[in-house]
Formats: C-alpha cells, structure tokens, sequence
C-alpha cells in the first residue's frame, strides 16, 4: 500500500513539474517581443512628415469650403465662396437696417510655402459700390469672431489661411502644394506630426 502511495505522489510531483514547465515555457514566449530588433532600426521621424497628396477640382474645392462656412452663418450674416477660373470670390450678405446688403470680396489665392494660402484682396463692394479695401478688413478684423487659423492684415490687403493650425484629426493637417485657377486643379499635402 505504501508503494501506491508512492507512485501516486511521484505522478502527482511529475505532472506539476509538467504543467509549471509549460507554463513557464508559455509566459515566456508570449511576453518576448518578437522581431524587436527591426522595431529598434526604425526611428520615429522627428518633423513632420507628408502622408498623402490630395488633389481636388475647383467644383468639389467649392463644396468642401462652403459646407465649412455653413457653420459661421448667422440670421445677420450668410457667407457664400466660389472659385472661379481668374479669382476667389466671398460672396456675403449682411442684414443693415432690415435690408439685405451683399458685399463682394475678390481674391487672388496664392499657395505660401509654409503651406499657408495668401489671398490678395484685389476688390470689395457692396452691391456695385466699391469700398477701400483695408478699411474693410480692418472692420473684418476687429468685429467679426474668425477661426483661429484665419489672419487678416490690413495693411497687406490680404487674408491668410493658416492650414497647418487647422488640425483635421490626431496630429494631420494640411499644407497647400498647388493652387491652379486656370486649370481648376488644386494639389494639398497631408501631413503627419511626429
């Protein structure tokens, strides 16, 4: 009886060396980063980096810019911008005195090589009256509560579109590469921050 006994303890003693020998055995090949020798090499880039190029037409750009705008309109104000194949063009409507007054802004739209978008004022109206120009954007400037990516300089005649502040989701941004009135085709870079 007592050799039963015996050998049931020895089985008993083999098979928890078995099972913690397995279990060893399998923690550690799961918790062994495998092929982390080529995780090293790879280095994370320290600037930004381009990760698309976009390229658009000036039918689907229009779409895009005006349901953007569609978020600013107010029972005061509604905004409207086209771009056509010699200008930029924001086309505003401003409520004074119960009447509808429409105010014109004409641009040339310039790509900046930090990816920025300069547009040069060329003309402002209301209705078919012209208005000076700075007086206008300084009035822009000082009045009327404008994303944080939007610069206006008066003194420049011009309003600058700042698209690397304008973050499109976690860490990607645009930079404008090429803006082609003419042909209608407009080329941005997306790009990656490290």
């Amino acid at each position: 009886m007592k050799n039963k006994k015996t050998i049931w303890k020895w089985l008993f003693l083999a098979l928890l060396a078995i099972n913690l020998g397995s279990l060893a055995f399998i923690s550690s090949r799961v918790f062994n980063v495998r092929d982390q020798g080529h995780l090293d090499q790879v280095s994370k880039p320290k600037e930004a980096t381009e990760v698309a190029k976009i390229t658009t037409r000036r039918d689907q750009l229009n779409q895009l810019i005006n349901t953007y705008l569609q978020d600013f309109q107010t029972s005061d104000m509604s905004y409207k911008f086209y771009l056509s194949d010699s200008q930029a063009v924001l086309e505003a409507s401003y409520q004074l005195f119960g009447q509808k007054i429409p105010l014109y802004i004409y641009f040339e739209p310039l790509a900046l090589t930090d990816g920025s978008v300069a547009l040069q004022v060329k003309n402002v109206s209301a209705g078919t009256l012209n208005l000076p120009t700075s007086a206008v954007l300084a009035y822009v400037k000082s009045s009327i509560k404008l994303p944080g990516f939007v610069e206006v300089l008066p003194t420049k005649d011009q309003v600058i579109l700042h698209l690397p502040q304008l973050t499109l989701a976690d860490n990607l941004y645009l930079k404008a590469n090429q803006l082609d009135l003419v042909s209608g085709n407009f080329t941005f870079n997306l790009m990656m921050q490290p």
